[in-house]
């Protein structure tokens, strides 16, 4: 898994195989923090951190280099779900996941998320 973080606007990158993905999901799931492997490049996240709070998610980047979600259980198993689709895409492409005034499940202020599939962020056809 890879995640690389550019700027509060333009927000994180992931891209990950099915397995990785389904990890990831799992983590926004239930919580917890994944380490990723010494980041070869400035942009490169170090890790996640998934804390179980209250209400809609919240996504950042903390000061250690960690992609934190935080929200209550109903909103982190929506993008949990997301994640999961995401995962199974039959072919390139990606998704955006940002808050727009009245999103179901993300508050105000998260940083974009572009979540590339597993095939690469462009269709192949």
């Amino acid at each position: 898994m890879e995640l690389d973080y550019y700027s509060a606007g333009e927000g994180v990158d992931i891209t990950s195989d099915r397995a990785g993905f389904g990890h990831l999901a799992d983590l926004v799931a239930g919580g917890g923090e994944l380490s990723l492997a010494q980041p070869g490049h400035p942009r490169h996240l170090r890790g996640v951190l998934v804390d179980v709070t209250r209400g809609p998610v919240a996504i950042g980047v903390d000061d250690r280099g960690y992609l934190t979600v935080r929200g209550g259980a109903e909103s982190r198993s929506f993008l949990a779900d997301q994640l999961r689709d995401i995962a199974t895409m039959d072919d390139g492409g990606h998704v955006h996941l940002e808050y727009v005034e009245g999103h179901p499940y993300l508050a105000p202020g998260s940083l974009p998320l572009i979540v590339n599939s597993p095939h690469g962020g462009m269709p192949r056809r």
